[in-house]
């Protein structure tokens, strides 16, 4: 089964002026702002030490695909956009996520970490990893239960 777009993440300098253009001006609704996002689990997964970050989640009223605006506010010392997060990328839907990371290592991408247990913005359990293309995009895969 081929991977579904899930959502787009773009990094941002400044969250309010962002929220104006997405929000205000092109009329995508807030779905949810986690403020302070920070951990283990969260810098494991992007590959980056003291990862943390302001994110909100827009969405087009008639559109089920997420827009994900990053703030990132760490490492501290690391400039914009930071670290090896890089400055955009996808997040998509498989069917078998672990599968699709042995499949990826077996064809030399190496994912920023093993698969991950986390819950998204509307609270449901997910599994998820991490990888860059060659280009430097970074590509989030998530297995979303049935």
């Amino acid at each position: 089964m081929p991977a579904r777009m899930h959502h787009v993440s773009l990094f941002i300098k400044d969250m309010e002026r962002s929220l104006q253009l997405f929000n205000h001006i092109l009329g995508m609704e807030t779905v949810k702002r986690l403020n302070g996002v920070h951990g283990k689990r969260i810098s494991t997964l992007l590959g980056m030490a003291d990862f943390s970050a302001d994110m909100l989640f827009l969405k087009h009223p008639s559109q089920k695909i997420l827009l994900e605006l990053v703030r990132q506010t760490g490492p501290a010392g690391a400039s914009t956009p930071r670290g090896v997060a890089g400055g955009f990328g996808i997040s998509l839907t498989v069917p078998d996520l672990d599968a699709v990371h042995a499949e990826l290592i077996q064809a030399g991408w190496r994912p920023l970490s093993e698969p991950l247990d986390m819950i998204d913005p509307s609270g449901a359990a997910i599994r998820l990893f991490c990888f860059h293309t060659d280009e430097g995009m970074m590509v989030e895969l998530i297995q979303q239960p049935d």
